[in-house]
């Protein structure tokens, strides 16, 4: 293990959107960057994310939406019930068109798709949510063509080293300390520090502790927190950190992992995904309904009533509903919110029998023996399935008002079949109080000299739990609190230069 000391005006932790939007701002204003990352190259959870939420760009007006940053905001403030910081938010959602096009600059290779092509059901009829992804394209290369333009700038990367700690002298952040994958430790000396090491939601212990459940599916790149914990440490204070939910999936077989490798991103071959992808009949595993299952058509806002319930709940079909999936005869919309569903047509009522054998489904040959096998209260459950099953017959959900059209499918003829769905989630959101230039507060609102974050380590953009449903609202966020993160790094430092001289 060697010791060694570096030096430069801005350091970066963190080499997703983030990290590399404020690597790159700074750079731009002349400054020396330094950029730190764990991984063997960039990208980290952005990498894995689809598209950029902006209003008013070029792509939007170009395809006919006329979309406003004033309305953007107004939705987006009364989504999270005013809970999020409105000059954050606005700085924000203003930037956003800007810092696309600044964005493309860089080489990343953008699309925009059109509402009518969203795969968020829910959304076909707001443009502001479903008009907004902005999705990029061949992604390897646009990202090698970023990093290009970084290094081209002056910006200088290490790679496979981990942020341990940031250093202070008298109340202002000086650097930070790292290690190498070979365990050799750096002292590195900063004007000012972005970090950008993208949350915790490696830390699965962590997550359950916030979310207050174990049941929740971890996805995506695996960032431990290291940066939330050194910002924590140095003053700053976690206001809103938690997961960023994101649809559900079907519950991994006990028996064999063989197919643990098709759910990468969550994404599962099995055609009974179809079935987690329509509005089915949805239980609390103590066999009660729980929410109008229209909320299959918004990844959000089904993670959402899955976190409800623990992060976990059953949905239940009768062996009539499965052969009308095997004969191709489904009678509703299959939702591509999530990963989407697999396409394709198969033996469902075999593919039921091998889920209960894998211990990701229970059955039943009446409701009863269901409930029994699947741990839920008996009673409560009969009684949910009948009125279920009147809401169906009479076309009216007097419960949770699902619309008519998804009342398609009754729980009357058995064998009865309950299948674990559990929510996922692609690491975590929310973080340290800032200021709307994204320098990192103290508890008196005091901006923290030096020290300036973004992306899923910032808090104030959503509401403290959930996220606004609104596509590729949180890449974007990353992005554009990134380059601002970093601009008013670099302003920091030249200021303090002239002060010095």
């Amino acid at each position: 293990m060697t010791q060694e000391t570096l030096s430069t005006d801005v350091l970066v932790a963190g080499t997703g959107g983030t990290g590399l939007a404020a690597a790159y701002a700074a750079v731009e204003k002349g400054l020396k960057v330094l950029v730190i990352e764990k991984q063997p190259q960039i990208g980290g959870n952005t990498k894995i994310s689809s598209g950029f939420f902006a209003i008013d760009t070029k792509e939007q007006r170009a395809a006919g939406l006329h979309l406003t940053t004033k309305e953007a905001i107004r939705q987006l403030a009364d989504y999270n019930h005013y809970l999020s910081n409105g000059a954050l938010l606005s700085h924000i959602v203003n930037n956003s068109a800007a810092t696309l096009e600044w964005l493309e600059g860089m080489g990343m290779e953008i699309k925009l798709n059109p509402t009518a092509n969203t795969t968020q059901f829910a959304h076909r009829d707001n443009d502001y949510r479903g008009g907004s992804y902005h999705m990029y394209q061949h992604k390897d290369e646009s990202y090698q063509r970023v990093q290009a333009t970084l290094e081209a700038a002056g910006v200088t990367f290490q790679f496979n080293t981990t942020l341990t700690d940031l250093l202070t002298n008298a109340g202002k952040v000086t650097g930070a300390t790292a290690t190498t994958e070979n365990g050799d430790q750096l002292t590195i000396h900063a004007q000012a520090v972005v970090v950008a090491t993208g949350g915790y939601g490696g830390d699965k212990e962590k997550v359950a502790a916030t979310m207050h459940t174990h049941n929740l599916r971890q996805l995506g790149v695996p960032n431990n927190g290291e940066g939330m914990a050194a910002m924590v440490k140095a003053g700053a204070t976690d206001i809103d950190s938690h997961a960023l939910i994101h649809a559900a999936q079907l519950a991994k077989s006990k028996v064999t992992q063989k197919t643990s490798q098709k759910h990468l991103a969550g994404f599962s071959t099995n055609v009974l995904t179809q079935l987690l992808l329509t509005p089915q009949l949805w239980v609390n595993m103590k066999g009660q309904r729980f929410v109008n299952e229209d909320v299959v058509y918004d990844t959000v806002e089904w993670a959402n009533a899955a976190w409800t319930q623990g992060g976990k709940y059953l949905f239940i079909v009768d062996k009539a509903t499965l052969e009308r999936f095997s004969a191709g005869k489904n009678a509703v919309e299959v939702s591509k919110a999530g990963p989407g569903a697999a396409t394709g047509t198969g033996d469902f009522v075999q593919l039921a029998e091998e889920a209960v054998k894998g211990e990701t489904a229970f059955k039943g040959n009446t409701l009863e023996e269901l409930a029994a096998n699947a741990g839920m209260d008996p009673e409560r459950f009969v009684k949910t399935v009948a009125t279920y099953n009147n809401a169906v017959n009479r076309q009216d959900d007097r419960e949770f008002s699902k619309s008519s059209k998804s009342l398609a499918y009754s729980v009357e003829r058995g064998p009865f079949y309950a299948f674990i769905a559990q929510a996922a989630y692609l690491g975590t959101v929310g973080g340290v109080r800032v200021d709307e230039n994204l320098a990192v507060l103290d508890d008196n609102f005091e901006p923290i000299p030096g020290l300036y974050t973004g992306g899923a380590n910032a808090g104030g953009y959503y509401e403290g739990h959930s996220y606004p449903a609104f596509e590729g609202l949180a890449s974007g966020f990353t992005w554009t609190s990134g380059r601002i993160a970093g601009s008013h790094a670099a302003d920091y430092v030249k200021a303090n230069a002239v002060a010095a001289n």
